[in-house]
């Protein structure tokens, strides 16, 4: 191996990385719309899961209800958690955010580097108990 595919490696994540934080600054598109997309998403996902689990069960259904309020009250907790954590970038990233060009920037920055690494990670662990919710959901509706 040459020594200088090492430092090619380097540099092209160094490059990536100023491609993310550049794209992240931008006044339109950028960090601000991947953060509104992402709180109406996850917003979303908060008010199904909510309604989830408010479901009354009957006596005929009382097991398979538990199971999907279940599902959903574990599908809330991270959800819960993450919404939290994002709180901070509401000043600077809602569609009410000034949008001068440097108020932010470290949000923005901080957002395009490792939050939309995060987002990935909780719609990964989430992922699987929806797809648990909706199959529990047909099963129930049959």
């Amino acid at each position: 191996m040459s020594p200088l595919r090492p430092a090619r490696f380097c540099t092209l994540t160094l490059a990536d990385l100023v491609r993310k934080v550049g794209k992240a600054l931008k006044a339109s598109g950028g960090a601000a719309q991947e953060y509104q997309h992402v709180i109406i998403e996850l917003k979303g996902l908060e008010a199904v899961l909510q309604h989830l689990e408010a479901l009354e069960p009957t006596e005929d259904n009382i097991s398979h209800v538990n199971a999907i309020r279940g599902m959903a009250l574990a599908c809330q907790l991270p959800l819960r958690d993450f919404l939290s954590k994002l709180e901070k970038y509401e000043t600077s990233l809602s569609p009410f955010a000034d949008r001068a060009m440097f108020r932010g920037a470290h949000h923005k920055a901080k957002w395009a580097v490792s939050v939309t690494t995060e987002v990935d990670k909780l719609r990964n662990l989430i992922a699987a108990k929806v797809l648990s919710i909706n199959l529990l959901l047909a099963m129930h509706a049959s």
